[in-house]
Formats: C-alpha cells, structure tokens, sequence
C-alpha cells in the first residue's frame, strides 16, 4: 500500500511539472512529416557507422533515412541523401557560448547549404527558432525545409505520457539526440525503425584526471581515430562533473525504454542492428540476420 502510494505521488508530482513545462515552452505548430515507405534506418554517428554502411549498404534501399547532429559535414551525407536531419544540441544554434561551438555550428550549416541538393526535412527544438545566426545561413538553400518541434520533457503516468507523445508535444527527456529523432520517427507512422551508429559506449571512454576534470571521449565515425578525451559542456558553456555526465546518460537510457514502451503502443518495431551497442532496451538483431526484417 504504502508503495502505491508513493508510486501515485510521484506520478502525480511529475504531470504536475509536465503540465507547467508544457504551458511555458511547448507550441503546438508540430508539423510531422509525411514517410515515403514503411521503414526507417536512423543513422548515428557512432564508430560502428562507418563499417556498417560498407558491409550492408544495400540493406539501405526502400527505406527512409534519417541523420543527426554533423553527419551533413560528413561524405556520406551527399552519397546517402537522407531525408530527414535530426538536430538537439543546443551548441548549434546558441551564440553566447564558446567560439568553438560557433565556428562549428557555423561549419555545419554551411555545409549543408553547399551540399543539400535534394529535398531535406530539417528538424529542430522550437528553442532555436528565436536565434537568427543559424537561420540566415540555412535560407540559402531552398531545398532545406526547416521544422519546429517540442523536446519539452513529458514524464508521469504512462496514458499521459503517451498522450502527449502522440499530440508532439513533448517527449522523455532529451539528453541524446537519438529521443528526438525516435520520436519524430515513431510519429510519422514507420512500421519499422533500425538503429546504426548507435554504439552509446561512452561509459568505458570516461577519465578524471589530476586536475579532477571530467573528460569523456566521443567517438565518432568520421574521427573514430581519436583518442583524447575532453570535458563535456553544458549548452556550449564550461563542463560537466561526474554527477551531471553520469546523470545525463541516465535519462537517456531511460529515455529508450520509454520509448520501447511508446512504439509498442503504435505497433511499431524498433530494431538495433549496432554491434557492441549500450543501449539494451530494443531488439537487438545481428548484421548477418538483417534480411530476416525484410
């Protein structure tokens, strides 16, 4: 009993927050795209990509794709046409943060006006739409057609949450950008949805040095060479301490069983096909076995 009631407080507690969170940032201009076929593949940009992509590039036709964050400064990105670009990182579209997140916001966006040649869906948080640098970049190209959509974070009792899912108004909280992009993903109807790229071993690329700094390497595909680790910034300002790093991995993997829980409400499949991924809330299926899901 006492348990219960513990568990009816703090669901009652968290859709009281998520009432005010949505009140004060959630608009509710969401447009969902419309899918081209029933299945999906989201690309991220783990070390795993790369080799994925050159094993089973064939496995990609007939099937939508979907890219995040810098994979537009990337090769693949002209070769693989995506049609939808996923982004969540406040660094991209924030000016008063550090020079460097700048110039590689800027890089990007430039990139993607030189090298977008056919029609690309832009998602981005509603947030960023107040900030013109990136903005007057982007209107260069008429082929990028940029949408808004809430990363307001919906927690509580499952019927509530699901309900706000379903109406975009928010999602579990959006510490990776793979939430936002399984979300819109799962709102636009897929039957099926794969996961490449999507390695999330950070776990075993955290140190702390003599300097008690909370360094992390991120591994990429494009850098997979890289062996330094750095401190993880909050929105492009300072770094994070253990705490907060350790923390902020928490809520994203959580954040995946919640949606696990979403997609099987909509009778859709969520399949991770990336060798040695962290992530353990999906069905895992091998490369050798990916025709089984054809």
């Amino acid at each position: 009993m006492i348990l219960k009631i513990q568990s009816f407080l703090h669901n009652l507690g968290a859709v009281f927050t998520t009432l005010i969170r949505l009140v004060i940032l959630a608009k509710f201009k969401v447009r969902p795209a419309s899918p081209n076929h029933k299945e999906a593949i989201l690309l991220g940009n783990g070390p795993s990509l790369k080799k994925m992509l050159e094993k089973h590039g064939e496995f990609l036709e007939g099937k939508d794709l979907i890219c995040v964050n810098h994979f537009p400064s990337t090769e693949l990105y002209q070769k693989l046409k995506p049609k939808y670009y996923v982004t969540s990182a406040p660094d991209l579209w924030l000016d008063e943060i550090d020079k460097f997140f700048v110039d590689q916001s800027n890089g990007l966006f430039n990139d993607m006006v030189e090298r977008t040649k056919w029609p690309l869906v832009f998602y981005i948080p509603h947030e960023s739409s107040k900030f013109k640098r990136w903005q007057n970049i982007l209107k260069n190209n008429p082929n990028i057609d940029i949408n808004y959509y809430n990363n307001t974070p919906v927690e509580g009792w499952r019927w509530f949450r699901h309900a706000c899912f379903k109406a975009n108004l928010g999602m579990p909280r959006p510490h990776n950008v793979m939430i936002p992009s399984l979300m819109l993903t799962l709102n636009m109807g897929y039957e099926k949805i794969y996961l490449w790229g999507a390695d999330h071993s950070w776990l075993s690329e955290i140190s702390v040095n003599d300097n008690n700094e909370v360094l992390i390497n991120q591994k990429h595909f494009y850098d997979e060479h890289q062996t330094e680790g750095k401190p993880l910034d909050k929105r492009g300002v300072g770094k994070r301490n253990l705490p907060e790093l350790l923390t902020k991995f928490v809520h994203a993997f959580n954040g995946y069983f919640v949606l696990k829980e979403y997609a099987e409400s909509l009778n859709t499949v969520i399949v991770n096909n990336t060798p040695g991924s962290f992530i353990d809330a999906f069905t895992r299926q091998s490369l050798s076995k990916l025709h089984e899901y054809e």
